[in-house]
């Protein structure tokens, strides 16, 4: 077994190569078969976004739109989106070139945060870290369509390594501290133009910059925290200098004075958080509308790794819990980490005081990061034990074959956003007309 993080990386190395390359090819075709995991409009624009660009060869000013709750004239400010879509198609001009470069940026970014978290936990296999950040549910689903959540997943995995890493007590860190602050502005600036959930991570931020302002370091952290934003900024300011700095829209209406049910929907906000790190499968099957279990007992070659799945999916958040509470050592990023986590269960329950939007999961995506670095941390006080390993081996082998097979069925029915738009797209390709594919919602600015 590799031991070395760094031979992870070592293209010498044979079987790790492959094994990304393998991981790479996998989500790949598993994001163009899979059906939509929001709504299939919501991923018909985000793509028509970049497409309109390349079309029509215009600069894309607003990126996602905020639908319901009257929300239809909020677009999110700067060009990133667009960019993300546009880009790759100038360079390859075939309707998969966005899903290509999506599942690049994806597997990179949890490539980046499974070496991280090996280099905090070096006696965590990397086969497990790896395997497991590639196939979990919200790794796998989410970030392999191209949906504006899919995105974000990279800037919150930059920025949270860059607040851990600039924490005192992470210390000593992975990363030069100036290399954590950039991280943490980029990261910032790159959520905020893909996912009005962005503010979540400000408080985070200006924790690391007060913690490193008063351990004595005065005004460098903010300064390479503002060098890691300026290519960001570079995408907003044009939307700023032409429409102004309220052009997104009015946001007044998801806004509500306290909402007592969502007061009480902290333990629901608590399990949706644990659950980004956990099996959490019948979210994504099931889409239908018919009852999860029907799914299964209606592919039954899932039902037997889909039923031991669904059991240790609905138990990892319940050990999570226990760890956090019960195990104590003298690692001081491991007691940070318990309160950095309590902490951010309580800043996204709060933040739902006073909206009329429902906290559901995709809500809260970008702290996605953040729970699976605390549950590695949990998994590490049990890896020195042989039966936790054959376990977690059973385990993943199991959710390979599961996302396997869903991939293989999701490929039969045909109900994929891919599969359903794609003679458009080619269309639309060909005719350098976006209207091929979609007209953008009505009231849109781009």
């Amino acid at each position: 077994m590799i031991r070395t993080t760094a031979d992870i990386f070592s293209f010498r190395n044979g079987r790790f190569a492959a094994f990304f390359l393998a991981a790479f090819a996998f989500r790949f075709l598993f994001g163009l078969v899979c059906p939509p995991i929001i709504i299939a409009e919501d991923e018909t624009q985000i793509y028509t976004i970049g497409l309109k660009c390349y079309t029509t060869r215009t600069w894309p000013y607003f990126g996602p739109d905020v639908v319901g709750f009257g929300a239809s004239k909020i677009q999110i400010p700067g060009a990133l989106q667009g960019l993300l879509v546009a880009l790759p198609l100038a360079v390859w001009p075939i309707p998969e070139a966005p899903y290509l470069f999506l599942n690049l940026l994806s597997l990179a970014a949890f490539t980046f945060l499974g070496w991280y978290v090996l280099r905090r936990l070096p006696g965590l296999s990397p086969w497990f870290v790896f395997t497991w950040l590639f196939v979990a549910p919200w790794s796998l689903h989410y970030t392999t369509q191209v949906i504006n959540p899919s995105y974000a997943v990279l800037g919150s995995i930059l920025f949270f390594v860059g607040f851990l890493d600039s924490l005192p007590a992470f210390s000593p860190s992975v990363l030069p501290r100036l290399v954590a602050n950039a991280l943490m502005g980029f990261g910032l600036l790159w959520t905020a133009q893909l996912h009005m959930s962005w503010v979540l991570l400000v408080p985070f931020a200006g924790l690391s910059l007060l913690l490193q302002w008063r351990e004595g370091h005065r005004t460098r952290p903010l300064g390479w925290f503002l060098v890691g934003a300026l290519p960001m900024l570079a995408l907003l300011a044009p939307t700023y200098l032409r429409y102004g700095f309220t052009s997104g829209g009015d946001a007044q209406h998801i806004m509500s004075s306290v909402n007592w049910e969502h007061v009480r929907a902290l333990f629901d906000i608590a399990a949706k958080f644990l659950s980004f790190a956990s099996f959490e499968m019948p979210r994504f099957i099931g889409l239908s509308g018919r009852p999860h279990f029907a799914y299964l007992l209606d592919h039954w070659p899932l039902l037997l790794p889909g039923a031991f799945l669904w059991a240790v999916g609905l138990a990892q958040p319940l050990a999570m819990v226990y760890l956090g509470a019960t195990k104590r050592t003298p690692r001081r990023d491991w007691n940070a980490l318990r309160w950095l986590t309590t902490s951010c269960v309580l800043l996204i329950w709060v933040s739902f005081w006073f909206t009329a939007k429902d906290p559901r999961s995709y809500t809260f995506y970008i702290t996605l990061p953040l729970a699976f670095v605390f549950s590695f941390y949990c998994w590490d006080f049990w890896s020195c034990s042989a039966r936790w390993r054959r376990f977690a081996g059973v385990f993943l082998a199991a959710a390979i074959l599961f996302q396997a097979l869903y991939g293989y069925y999701s490929y039969r029915s045909g109900t994929s956003g891919y599969l359903e738009s794609r003679a458009k797209m080619s269309r639309a390709l060909a005719a350098k007309d976006y209207r091929m594919l979609a007209e953008r919602r009505r009231g849109s600015r781009y």
